[in-house]
């Protein structure tokens, strides 16, 4: 099998592992592995395509990258990770909130969290709620 066949299925086979990983590294690899069969087709020389996939392939991981990853998984993806996206969402009490006998509960998104009341508020059960801040596994609401 010639060259160009080769760097052009590694290039396909890259990128449809891209699928699978969203991350844009096997993209890159195979953004370049296209480019590098080009050459290939025209006959240029086995180094002449080893160049032309490192020079695409700095290019592409250095510039292409960052811009492609920040459309891919959105520009707070790592906020969105933590626990600051749960301040401002509504939720349901489960348990009875209640500050002094250190008891409440709240499902917000399917998930449920240990609760307070921000302003010492007795909060009954199947009352919605709105997040007004978190801390670790805590939740600081008040009645909506």
């Amino acid at each position: 099998m010639d060259y160009e066949y080769i760097w052009l299925i590694a290039g396909i086979l890259l990128l449809i592992a891209e699928v699978f990983t969203a991350d844009f590294l096997f993209a890159s690899i195979g953004i370049s592995c296209l480019i590098a069969s080009i050459p290939a087709f025209l006959g240029a020389s086995f180094q002449f395509q080893i160049a032309t996939f490192a020079i695409v392939g700095v290019i592409v991981f250095a510039l292409v990258r960052p811009f492609a990853k920040r459309i891919i998984q959105g520009k707070n993806h790592a906020r969105e990770l933590g626990l600051n996206t749960l301040e401002g969402k509504r939720g349901t009490v489960v348990e009875k909130i209640n500050n002094n006998e250190n008891k409440g509960r709240v499902k917000i998104d399917g998930d449920i969290w240990r609760a307070y009341s921000t302003n010492d508020e007795e909060i009954e059960e199947g009352a919605s709620v709105i997040v007004k801040k978190s801390e670790s596994i805590t939740v600081y609401v008040e009645r909506e």
